[in-house]
């Protein structure tokens, strides 16, 4: 659990440098579903994912977990977007404590930011299985059990949100 705390805390850090980094443009024209594809297609690059693409090769959408990451980013929208609109890259791990059979975790941010960073997700799913619990009760397999990305769109800007679920093999019911 500590080990999981320091990694998700770095993790944030490099993200958050990432961010200070990247040059900030005006907002797009694009549909929220055409956002929400392109981030779709980026994830489906990844081998975690291939069981969870469709024939695009784009990662499908679980109906459920992208209800639970739509009302998570527009609660983070309606609470935390400043007078300019921004975001601030956040993660949630949901599942560890207590232990579930899945383990989300959920990346929320601009999305700009968002899109930039989505490929951190695989490693943050490759990093979640290398960790040691001294208790066991964090042992996750590295292939993605679920998958969700939205994107909301306001005034302000365009903000993004893409969990990604694993199955966690040392949960014992």
């Amino acid at each position: 659990m500590k080990n999981l705390k320091k990694f998700v805390a770095l993790l944030l850090a490099g993200v958050m440098a990432m961010v200070m980094l990247t040059a900030c443009s005006g907002g797009g024209t694009s549909a929220d579903t055409e956002k929400e594809e392109a981030i779709r297609k980026q994830l489906g690059k990844r081998t975690e994912a291939t069981s969870l693409c469709d024939r695009d090769g784009k990662v499908e959408n679980d109906s459920q977990l992208y209800k639970e990451t739509a009302k998570l980013l527009d609660t983070r929208i309606k609470a935390e977007t400043s007078a300019f609109g921004i975001l601030a890259v956040d993660f949630d791990v949901k599942g560890i404590d207590p232990v579930e059979q899945y383990v989300t975790v959920t990346l929320s941010a601009d999305y700009k930011t968002a899109g930039l960073v989505a490929g951190l997700i695989t490693k943050i799913t490759e990093e979640l299985g290398k960790i040691e619990s001294t208790n066991n009760s964090v042992k996750l397999d590295t292939e993605w059990a679920k998958a969700a990305v939205v994107v909301r769109t306001n005034e302000k800007g365009s903000y993004a949100a893409i969990a990604i679920q694993v199955k966690n093999i040392a949960y014992n019911k």
